[in-house]
């Protein structure tokens, strides 16, 4: 094993996060002890040229980020009341952070929501930002599913290999992932994409896999695709995914990351030797995460209009 960058406990992420929403100065993380310090501070710590061998930035926070949580949480709530009324405030512009904050006051449980949602939200993204800068630095990455950190995840959602209610709905919004992913003016490509997959899971040496996450309500959050695929006379077993999705107001809290471990974690108990992603246009957003895992690219698919050529 490697040497790891500084321990992330919960106290840390606490002082990162108050980094991240200070605004008022740029702040910075201590790589070997986790110290928060201001741009000032790190400059009368360490010299000039010497600085970013020590120290490296919170996450980027920017007031366009608080108002997608914000977004988030509206579209998460279940009160009809609240939800309409979050909703107008946010679609008012002007004062939108201090009236929302407002209307959250009025209510005791919905105050307790939002500050979990937010937790949530902010220390995955803490995370995230850790495990780069741990791959940038040649570190190990942290155990996302510790009971300080990504279990908050657990916490609030299920995680189901069995997938039958769902199997109408995984298989939409699969294709739905595809089109948005590569967008309206690539919807032939998207839709070559669709049917490749599906032609592919009916193969007889093929066994549809899917995990599907849902609320503690029993909402559907999201959902990872794929199978099992037996080569020929080898008996060698390969797993395969081609389709993330999450829905769009539960995004950004690392369910995507969480239903690639579960998928992969599964795909090792059903024996495969190898596990393949293969997941179109924006789907590459993943792949520092992928990375971070051990996963390595192996081939690239591309396109051009004929007319270009």
């Amino acid at each position: 094993m490697g040497r790891i960058l500084f321990q992330l406990t919960p106290e840390i992420i606490d002082m990162i996060i108050f980094g991240m929403e200070n605004q008022s100065d740029e702040y910075c993380v201590d790589i070997k002890t986790g110290s928060v310090l201001s741009e000032t501070e790190a400059y009368e710590e360490y010299e000039d040229n010497d600085i970013d061998s020590y120290v490296i930035p919170v996450p980027d926070w920017l007031p366009t980020d608080g108002f997608q949580l914000m977004e988030s949480f509206t579209e998460a709530l279940h009160n009809p009341v609240y939800k309409e009324a979050l909703r107008k405030v946010l679609s008012a512009g002007r004062g939108a952070f201090r009236n929302f904050k407002n209307t959250i006051k009025e209510n005791e449980s919905l105050s307790q929501q939002w500050y979990l949602h937010k937790e949530n939200v902010m220390r995955s993204r803490v995370i995230e930002w850790y495990n780069i800068n741990s791959e940038i630095l040649k570190y190990n990455d942290i155990d996302e599913n510790t009971d300080e950190t990504e279990n908050l995840i657990l916490t609030d959602f299920i995680f189901n290999v069995d997938c039958y209610k769902w199997k109408n709905l995984v298989r939409e919004k699969s294709e739905e992932s595809i089109r948005e992913s590569l967008g309206s003016e690539e919807a032939d490509i998207a839709e070559y994409l669709i049917s490749k997959n599906n032609s592919w899971l009916t193969l007889p040496c093929n066994t549809p896999v899917s995990i599907c996450a849902e609320t503690l309500d029993g909402e559907f959050a999201g959902s990872i695709k794929g199978g099992i695929f037996k080569i020929g006379d080898t008996e060698s077993i390969i797993a395969f995914a081609n389709v993330i999705w999450v829905e769009e107001k539960f995004r950004g809290m690392g369910l995507a990351r969480q239903l690639i471990d579960d998928f992969s974690k599964n795909a090792v108990l059903l024996e495969a030797e190898r596990i393949i992603f293969e997941l179109p246009g924006m789907g590459s957003i993943l792949n520092s995460t992928l990375e971070a895992r051990g996963f390595s690219v192996y081939f690239t698919t591309m396109a051009v209009n004929a007319g270009n050529l």
